[in-house]
């Protein structure tokens, strides 16, 4: 697909203050609201209140997709320098893909001071049709040897969760689209590469991106292969709550050990995104479980507050761009557990767009346990019976949802 294919789109995108640079802040960057349904040749421009050095710009701009994939963007400086013009790339973003935009602070005035803090935005790719190319494209990836598909062993079976999934010739956003299946449609799956899966459409091999389906592998139960990313908050210099010498960061990381554990025995493929006392960015926490190419994120954490401040809550996220839904399934189903099988006083299911969840394109969850500033609730978290039973819980939520039907 090239540029030409679209109708040209610039709008303004925010407005940087710059100003002198002051004492470290408490956060390095401002988070500008996500956008959905861009246009591929979407050109972001950003205003100034003053004019900028160009020198500074080129090496504190970029567009990078939420699997790390970078580039530096082609720009335009206006003549009065308060304007720079973003350029797409030269055959347009990926349709359905996400990207995050990031303007450093080291960018700064023709008077030489840089701005207070960097800016951010992620933004997806609307979903668009491809246009058939008339001569060969060198950089176009080569379509996959194709075998029968009565040839073929199934591997799991996949149940849509997305309103639309488009169908691709080739394991990638960039092959070409083929059609699309719609939530609640069942498809076989033979093969996985990555975070696509080999499917059969219109009677031939097809992929689908698999973050966007419930899979249940063949002959097994509902549990069985999914690849459950374990997140155990905190860790190394960054303790979490306390509490009479109590630390979250223990706690979080005996607990998604033993859900790890009880998922390992039930034919889960648990994966950890810390299994010893250490420190991992929230950023470094998502990433890994794109590396890893997870089914299903549960972050673990431990509350603290006032003493009378009790309970077990769960956290999915409504303004996170995919799979809103499927996470607040999962939470609710682990709430229930908690709620269940510990007795945990109800603090119910929550909306809350922590950055765990937030940016991560999995269904995804974060669970306080309870509060260990609480002497009921510090009872059980500190308890290895219960610490049992709090993972049981979890895994028993887990379970539940994947063997939810998808409505």
């Amino acid at each position: 697909m090239t540029a030409r294919h679209f109708v040209g789109t610039l709008l303004s995108l925010f407005v940087l203050f710059l100003a002198p640079v002051i004492a470290q802040a408490e956060t390095e960057w401002v988070e500008l609201p996500d956008a959905s349904d861009v246009e591929p040749d979407k050109t972001w421009t950003i205003e100034f209140n003053t004019s900028i050095n160009e020198a500074t710009v080129k090496d504190n701009i970029s567009v990078r997709t939420l699997n790390n994939g970078q580039y530096t963007p082609s720009f335009d400086v206006s003549a009065d320098g308060k304007k720079i013009t973003i350029h797409p790339p030269k055959d347009g973003y990926n349709s359905e893909e996400y990207y995050q935009l990031s303007v450093k602070k080291e960018i700064s005035s023709a008077q030489g001071k840089e701005m207070e803090k960097g800016y951010k935005k992620k933004f997806r790719i609307k979903q668009y049709e491809e246009k058939p190319q008339t001569k060969p494209d060198p950089e176009q990836p080569e379509e996959p040897e194709e075998k029968p598909i009565e040839e073929k062993e199934i591997l799991s079976t996949g149940t849509v969760t997305a309103d639309i999934l488009n169908v691709r010739s080739g394991p990638s956003a960039n092959y070409e689209r083929m059609g699309s299946i719609s939530r609640g449609e069942k498809v076989k799956v033979y093969d996985f590469d990555g975070f696509w899966a080999e499917i059969e459409y219109g009677g031939k091999t097809g992929y689908v991106h698999k973050t966007y389906m419930k899979l249940r592998k063949e002959g097994g139960t509902a549990i069985e292969g999914q690849r459950v990313v374990i997140d155990a908050g905190h860790g190394d210099h960054d303790p979490g709550a306390q509490d009479r010498g109590t630390q979250e960061k223990e706690i979080n990381l005996d607990v998604s050990q033993r859900v790890a554990e009880r998922l390992k025995e039930l034919g889960a493929t648990p994966i950890m995104t810390r299994d010893s006392d250490k420190f991992v960015t929230l950023q470094g926490r998502v990433d890994y479980a794109q590396e890893v190419n997870g089914d299903l994120f549960v972050s673990i954490h431990t509350n603290a507050a006032y003493r009378s401040a009790k309970g077990s809550e769960v956290f999915y996220d409504t303004r996170k761009l995919s799979n809103v839904e499927e996470g607040r399934i999962l939470a609710d189903k682990i709430q229930r557990q908690l709620v269940d099988v510990v007795d945990m006083y109800d603090r119910g299911v929550k909306d809350n767009n922590w950055h765990v969840i937030h940016y991560n394109t999995l269904p995804s969850v974060l669970v306080e346990l309870g509060f260990v500033t609480n002497s009921e609730d510090y009872e059980k978290l500190t308890s290895d019976h219960y610490r049992d039973l709090y993972a049981q819980a979890i895994t028993q939520g887990i379970v539940d949802y994947y063997e939810e039907e998808v409505n």
